[in-house]
């Protein structure tokens, strides 16, 4: 009887969302902390590294939470590089002109361009690849306008302290507001309506609409969050950085694709969680930290990541598969 009921918490714990990266997260660990006193001669698994890593992940991981919500119902957001760029290059201006108020003005102009691509793909249908890969072109030729191919700095007190304060001398404001976001959104998703609604869209969109699920406006919701989390992340991108350039946000939307997938997010819809999708970034900023302590180069990171992204969505295609039959 125990061994039937450790095989069964041992069955659930692998189904979970993120279980299978989180094993894999722990023997990543062990193995750089292993070899990088021998490669690099550097220390691996300490705390400054870890908050360095989670400090390092905060704008990620925002926007990760937020388009966990957009992968459930079964669609994309391939404009979250562009917008966090623009939004990014907006608040640099913002605080040249109004202070500390720019990080209050950015949450609505987050949310403007979050109800942009909730209107093409949730009220009118359209393709959410298409589609969002428009929005994005347009997001990205704003920015460029509004710097004109240059640099643009910040220029707030509030955004020096988002970008270097702690609290308690140890834990940095940005890791703070990462883990606030995080239990937020997996709140919202885990134990609400809205959330519940998201999951049966993203199962079966017409068993969901006969249910009386307003998908259209829910699917729109989720995009709203997501423009939403791409301004706080722009936000605290600016901060740690003290300047905002066109290219900023460039080929970030893969970094956090992959952490939502990594995170047990199926593709197809209808299975995810932020729990999972949290371990999916910190995989990503592991792995890049480790690399550096292993002496891989730019270009190897690069292939590790697309490799990885590349076998992670055909874990996804196959399990779908096989749910299916």
């Amino acid at each position: 009887m125990p061994d039937n009921k450790k095989q069964s918490l041992w069955k659930r714990y692998i189904s979970a969302p993120g279980s299978g990266v989180f094993l894999a997260l722990i023997a990543f660990i062990i193995i750089v902390s292993a070899l990088s006193p021998v490669i690099t001669g550097g220390a691996f698994f300490t705390l400054p590294n870890i908050i360095n890593i989670f400090r390092q992940q905060t704008y990620i991981g925002i926007i990760a939470c937020a388009l966990t919500l957009v992968m459930i119902t079964g669609n994309i957001d391939l404009s979250i590089g562009s917008q966090l760029t623009l939004m990014t290059v907006i608040s640099a201006r913002l605080s040249q002109s109004t202070g500390d108020l720019s990080i209050l003005i950015m949450l609505p102009i987050g949310i403007a361009c979050g109800i942009i691509n909730g209107i093409f793909v949730g009220g009118l249908k359209l393709n959410a690849f298409i589609a969002t890969l428009g929005t994005g072109s347009i997001f990205g030729a704003l920015a460029l306008m509004l710097v004109s191919g240059g640099v643009q700095r910040s220029s707030s007190p509030m955004y020096d302290a988002l970008g270097t304060g702690t609290l308690f001398g140890v834990i940095p404001i940005q890791v703070i507001v990462l883990l606030i976001v995080v239990a937020v959104f997996a709140f919202l998703l885990q134990r609400t309506v809205f959330g519940q609604r998201l999951y049966a869209i993203g199962a079966n969109p017409a068993a969901a609409r006969f249910s009386g699920v307003k998908s259209r406006f829910n699917i729109a919701l989720a995009y709203v969050f997501t423009g939403l989390c791409c301004a706080i992340a722009a936000v605290m991108l600016l901060a740690r950085s003290g300047s905002a350039n066109p290219q900023i946000g460039t080929g970030k939307e893969m970094e956090i694709i992959l952490a939502v997938v990594l995170g047990g997010t199926s593709i197809f819809g209808g299975k995810g969680s932020v729990v999972g999708t949290a371990v999916g970034f910190l995989f990503i900023g592991f792995m890049a930290s480790g690399f550096t302590f292993l002496a891989f180069n730019q270009y190897l990171q690069w292939i590790a990541t697309g490799v990885i992204l590349v076998f992670a969505l055909s874990l996804d295609v196959v399990s779908e598969r096989r749910s299916k039959l």
